[in-house]
C-alpha cells in the first residue's frame, strides 16, 4: 500500500458540512489499479517515427511515478527526498508532521498526468490512422491502374483493327506500291500503340512497386519493433517463442540437437532497492551486451523474456556444450566492467541448460532448463554492496 497516513478527520459537531477525506484504505486500491493500468500503457507504447520508444517510455514512467508515488513531475524542480527512496512519506510515529506538498495526493499534478498520457495516445492514433490510410491508398492505386490499363487495351483494339483492314484492302487491289505503303503505315501505328501501352504499364507498375516497397519497409520495421525488447535490444518473448517453434521443426527434419539456456540476473531487486532502478537497468543492458560474446553461433538466438530473465536458443548444440557455454557466460559476466561496478559490485547470473528430447513438449524442455538455472541460483550469495 502506498500511503500509511489517514487524512485528518473533520471537526466534530453537527455544524460541520465538509465530508471526510478518503482514507488510505479507500485511496490505496485505486492508486494500485491506476499504477497497473499506466504501467501496461508504458510497456506497450507504439514505436512512433518521430520519437524513440525509450524516450517516450522514460517520460511516461516519470509521470506514472509522480501520480503513484509523489515523485517530482517531469520538468518540476527537484525537492529533497523524505522517507523512502520511492518518494512516499510514511506517517511519523507519534506525531502529525505533514509531508512536503509535492508528495500529497491533492498536490500532485493530475492535469499533467492526464495530458501526458492523452497526448501520446492521440499521437499513436494519428500514426495508426496514417498507416491505414497509406495502405488503403496503395490498394486503390493498384485497382485504378489496372482499370486504366484495361481501358487503354480496349481503346487500342479499334486502331489496330483499322490498320489491318487497310492492309487487307491494299492486298485485294494488288497494288504493290500501295501495299508496301499501307503495311509500313500500319506497322508504325501498331508499334506506336504498343509503345504507348508498354509505357503506361511500366509507369503504373513502377509507381505501384515503389508504394508497395515503402509499405513493406514500414511493415518490416513494425514487425522488428514488435519482436525487440526496448531496453536491451535483444529479441523479446514473442521472438523467442516463434524461433523456438521454427527451430524445433528444423530439428525434426535434420535430427540435429537443439538446446536452450535460461539465464537470470542475480539480485536485480536488491540492485533496484539499494541503488535505484537506473542501476538495475544498466545491469540488464550490460548482461544483454555480454551475451553475443559467448553465444556466437550463426543460428544462436538471444532474447530477454522479461524482468531479469533471459534465454538463448542453440541449434545444433548438445547439452554438454550448452552447459559449458552457460558456465563460460557466468564466469565472464562476473569479471566484466560495468558503469556501477564500484558502488554496486560485480554482476552475477545464474544459468541452466536443457536439450530438447522429442517427443517431449517444448514447454517441458524449458521447465527443465529453468529448474537447472534455479538450482544454480540457490547456491549463490548476494554480491550487491549496500548503498553508501
Amino acid at each position: 500500500m502506498f500511503f500509511s497516513r489517514q487524512s485528518a478527520a473533520p471537526p466534530a459537531g453537527p455544524s460541520s458540512a465538509t465530508p471526510a477525506a478518503p482514507t488510505t484504505d479507500e485511496v490505496g486500491p485505486v492508486l494500485d489499479a491506476l499504477g497497473q493500468v499506466l504501467a501496461q500503457y508504458v510497456q506497450h507504447v507504439l514505436d512512433l517515427p518521430d520519437r524513440p520508444t525509450h524516450e517516450v517510455q522514460h517520460e511516461l514512467e516519470a509521470w506514472r511515478r509522480h501520480a503513484l508515488l509523489g515523485t517530482p513531475a517531469p520538468g518540476a524542480a527537484q525537492r529533497p527526498a523524505v522517507g523512502r527512496d520511492t518518494g512516499e512519506h510514511a506517517a511519523v510515529e507519534g506525531g502529525d508532521a505533514e509531508p512536503p506538498a509535492s508528495g500529497g495526493i491533492r498536490q500532485r499534478n493530475w492535469t499533467g498526468v492526464t495530458q501526458a498520457f492523452a497526448s501520446h495516445r492521440r499521437d499513436e492514433r494519428r500514426y495508426v490512422d496514417t498507416a491505414l490510410t497509406d495502405l488503403r491508398d496503395a490498394l486503390w492505386t493498384c485497382v485504378e491502374r489496372s482499370h486504366h490499363a484495361l481501358l487503354a487495351e480496349q481503346q487500342s483494339s479499334p486502331v489496330a483493327d483499322e490498320q489491318v483492314a487497310r492492309v487487307r484492302l491494299a492486298l485485294n487491289n494488288l497494288e504493290t506500291g500501295a501495299v508496301k505503303s499501307e503495311i509500313q503505315q500500319a506497322m508504325q501505328h501498331l508499334e506506336q500503340v504498343t509503345r504507348q501501352r508498354q509505357h503506361t504499364q511500366r509507369e503504373a507498375f513502377g509507381q505501384l512497386a515503389a508504394r508497395v516497397e515503402q509499405l513493406g519497409s514500414q511493415l518490416e520495421e513494425a514487425r522488428r519493433a514488435s519482436e525487440t525488447d526496448a531496453l536491451t535490444g535483444l529479441g523479446n518473448r514473442l521472438l523467442f517463442e516463434r524461433q523456438l517453434t521454427r527451430l524445433a521443426a528444423l530439428h525434426a527434419l535434420s535430427g540435429q540437437p537443439l538446446s536452450v539456456v535460461v539465464i537470470d540476473l542475480d539480485f536485480l531487486k536488491t540492485l533496484n532497492d539499494a541503488h535505484g532502478h537506473h542501476v538495475g537497468d544498466a545491469a540488464l543492458v550490460t548482461l544483454a551486451n555480454a551475451m553475443p560474446r559467448v553465444f556466437i553461433g550463426e543460428g544462436d538466438v538471444t532474447c530477454r523474456l522479461g524482468g531479469d530473465e533471459f534465454a538463448v536458443l542453440l541449434p545444433g548444440t548438445t547439452l554438454a556444450l550448452a552447459q559449458r557455454l552457460a558456465e563460460r557466460f557466468r564466469s565472464q559476466l562476473s569479471v566484466l566492467t560495468w558503469p556501477f561496478r564500484e558502488q554496486a559490485g560485480p554482476l552475477s547470473a545464474s544459468a541452466g541448460a536443457a536439450e530438447w528430447q522429442p517427443p517431449e513438449l517444448l514447454a517441458d524442455c524449458l521447465r527443465r532448463a529453468d529448474a537447472a538455472m534455479y538450482a544454480v541460483k540457490l547456491a549463490r550469495t548476494p554480491p550487491v554492496q549496500p548503498a553508501a
